[in-house]
């Protein structure tokens, strides 16, 4: 398995883990239930903890793909600018989450703006996931990218089979 496919395997954990982490401390802050709460919080770390691989693979991922025909090197570099941004606050999402459960037993008076905190930092790093996943999409998939081959180059199926029937009855 190369960093390719590593890219492939791991750049999804992050966009999902976050929106399901950040759900996840949401609900244990409306119930007020710690569990959940550090449920939560741990769900965070992990997924900080797995942005890693995949943002490490993006760079050989991006060697392996770049010449290929129909690779979209502008969807490559913006790409990886928003992977940088998106690593970066899935890191400080990490590390409030740590110092979230940290303060469950050394800083109590911290612990509630630290939850709060990291449900906000959460929601951003998510949010900046969305245009990285989709350029991400963009990369080899032309049909994400609104490329289409000209009408007039290239006769659909059905134009042909149309054309074929007119002109079995015209020699009728």
């Amino acid at each position: 398995m190369d960093a390719t496919h590593i890219h492939l395997l791991t750049n999804h954990i992050p966009i999902l883990g976050s929106i399901f982490g950040i759900f996840l401390l949401i609900i244990g802050l409306a119930l007020k239930n710690r569990t959940i709460e550090m449920t939560a919080l741990a769900t965070l770390i992990a997924v900080t903890i797995f942005t890693f691989p995949a943002y490490l693979s993006g760079d050989e991922a991006e060697h392996a793909v770049e010449h290929l025909a129909g690779a979209s090197e502008w969807e490559l570099e913006e790409h990886e600018e928003h992977a940088e941004l998106s690593l970066w606050l899935m890191i400080i999402t990490g590390i409030f989450s740590l110092a979230a459960i940290l303060s469950y037993r050394f800083m109590e008076s911290f612990t509630k703006w630290l939850r709060i905190g990291t449900v906000f930092i959460g929601l951003f790093a998510f949010v900046s996931m969305i245009p990285l996943a989709l350029h991400g999409g963009k990369i080899m998939h032309s049909e994400l990218r609104g490329d289409t081959q000209e009408e007039d180059d290239h006769e659909s199926h059905e134009d042909h089979e149309e054309r074929e029937e007119h002109s079995e009855y015209e020699d009728d």
